[in-house]
């Protein structure tokens, strides 16, 4: 606790006292695809289709983009084969590299009693409250810290009034750039045809342990027939993932 809770001074001291242009002297993009390995995340009608294979498909083609097309944007991957990375893992891997953004794509979905014809995208940015209509998505993007074993230990967080106050400065530093990503991110899908179901805030965990701008999307809804046939086709990935590219580019130009 004492660790963290240092760490955390010496982090706002680097962002908040210091100039942008000393903590990044390039912009670096950390591209995380959901899930991974043993855990497969939502899975399809068919019980076949898998968000773990469509998130890669999507982030290995936006990373694509931005390499070929953005020679001053440096790319990291949290991961580029089909392996488990814990969520722990993905924020240090950010961390480490002093990522401007941190993009983590996943799929929607939703059990078997609701309407499993909703379809549309998603953008999320971190909430420390949990927003009571925003529950099941945080149920289900943190459900994988059950996989993690030992790992899961750094999620054992019960913050006191001196580290409580240091998020909330952490998240005020970060917030905006966050929202404004979002923003952009879920007008670039709108914009291609997607179904505009918001910009809005959960309490997840990999967006909780990285200190950057950082946002959650979700891609469409798997448990959509129509929707998860548009998620597994090359159209429909690369369609989302020139979207997310575009978003990348627009906030890159306004932050750098």
């Amino acid at each position: 606790m004492l660790r963290r809770f240092l760490y955390l001074i010496i982090y706002l001291a680097a962002t908040v006292l210091m100039p942008t242009a000393v903590w990044a002297q390039t912009f670096t993009v950390v591209l995380d695809a959901g899930h991974g390995g043993k855990d497969a995340g939502a899975v399809g009608s068919s019980n076949k289709n898998r968000e773990k294979d469509i998130a890669l498909a999507i982030t290995k083609e936006v990373g694509r983009l931005l390499e070929q097309n953005q020679k001053d944007v440096k790319v990291i991957y949290t991961r580029k084969t089909d392996v488990f990375i814990e969520l722990g893992r993905r924020a240090q891997i950010a961390n480490k590299a002093k990522a401007n953004l941190f993009v983590s794509i996943h799929v929607n979905s939703l059990p078997k009693d609701a309407n499993r014809s909703t379809t549309g995208v998603q953008s999320y940015t971190l909430s420390l409250k949990t927003v009571g209509t925003n529950l099941e998505v945080e149920k289900r993007e943190n459900s994988v810290i059950a996989l993690e074993g030992d790992a899961a230990k750094q999620y054992d967080y019960f913050p006191s009034a001196e580290s409580d106050i240091m998020f909330e400065l952490m998240q005020d530093h970060d917030m905006k750039e966050s929202v404004e990503f979002a923003q952009m991110a879920q007008q670039a899908m709108v914009g291609i045809g997607r179904r505009d179901m918001g910009v809005r805030q959960a309490n997840l965990a990999v967006l909780r342990l990285t200190y950057m701008p950082s946002v959650l999307l979700e891609v469409g809804f798997i448990s959509s027939k129509t929707e998860e046939q548009y998620l597994m086709s090359n159209e429909g990935r690369n369609a989302l993932a020139q979207a997310i590219y575009s978003a990348i580019v627009k906030y890159k130009k306004q932050n750098s």
